[in-house]
């Protein structure tokens, strides 16, 4: 019994002798958002042009990463952090405490995967971030809202659009026959979750109590419409919430978004 009481106080001074010569500092990510290289405008009447032709105004950008790993270091709290283009206190994410040493590679989730997506879990998120729960609940993954229209050449706009991405619940009801009759209605659920990884890839040093701010995070919004699927809101419409298909599109776009 002694010799094993010693071999455990030799580790718990080890371990306490290791945890104390750690040295600590802080990182700060900042998140720009442009069109073709330049920051994008959200005021509702600067015009782009997507790959499609499509002239667009912007009025709004909101969504949400998860799950931060610095080169290895999962950053724990906040476990969500929002992003609102005209907030400017969201554009900026401070980590705590990051060991010190050089990085080469941030990691985050663009959105929930399906643990962290259930309503209600992240009270302090805006309310407009709850995704409706007739389509499965949880909250919008990003809300990307404006008008369009078809062409420069055309005078009146379109309409509005919603580039809305969550997780999205899908039912359909399978009737069980028996001899001709029915004898029951079976009911498959699928969930789609349309989040997905990113990797950003950037050289830094964390030094002792020391706040490093990285090279900016840049969303590039223009190729949520233009890789690897021609975003034509002539085909895709302007609200995609409730349908597999565009949401699917969208999210697949989206991993090539961000540099």
């Amino acid at each position: 019994m002694y010799r094993v009481f010693a071999i455990f106080s030799i580790f718990l001074l080890f371990t306490s002798c290791n945890d104390k010569g750690r040295s600590y500092g802080y990182v700060r990510l900042v998140f720009e958002h442009h069109w073709n290289g330049e920051p994008i405008k959200f005021d509702g009447t600067t015009q782009y042009i997507n790959a499609a032709g499509n002239v667009l105004t912007f009025s709004n950008l909101e969504y949400l990463i998860s799950d931060l790993v610095i080169a290895g270091v999962n950053v724990e709290h906040p476990p969500v952090h929002y992003i609102n283009n005209d907030k400017a206190n969201s554009l900026i994410f401070q980590t705590y405490q990051i060991p010190t040493g050089s990085y080469n590679s941030i990691h985050f989730t663009f959105g929930l995967d399906a643990a962290k997506n259930k309503s209600n879990l992240f009270p302090n998120l805006p309310p407009q971030m709850a995704w409706p729960r007739p389509l499965g609940g949880g909250y919008h993954y990003m809300m990307i809202d404006g008008n369009w229209r078809d062409s420069p050449d055309q005078i009146r706009e379109t309409g509005s659009f919603g580039l809305h991405l969550g997780a999205l619940e899908h039912r359909e009801f399978d009737t069980i026959r028996l001899g001709g009759e029915i004898i029951g209605i079976d009911t498959i659920t699928y969930n789609f979750h349309y989040c997905f990884p990113v990797l950003i890839l950037r050289n830094f040093t964390v030094k002792q109590n020391e706040i490093v701010t990285v090279e900016p995070i840049i969303m590039n919004v223009e190729r949520w419409m233009d890789a690897p699927l021609i975003w034509d809101f002539n085909m895709m419409g302007g609200s995609i919430m409730s349908r597999p298909f565009a949401m699917d599109s969208l999210a697949r776009n989206g991993q090539f978004v961000f540099r």
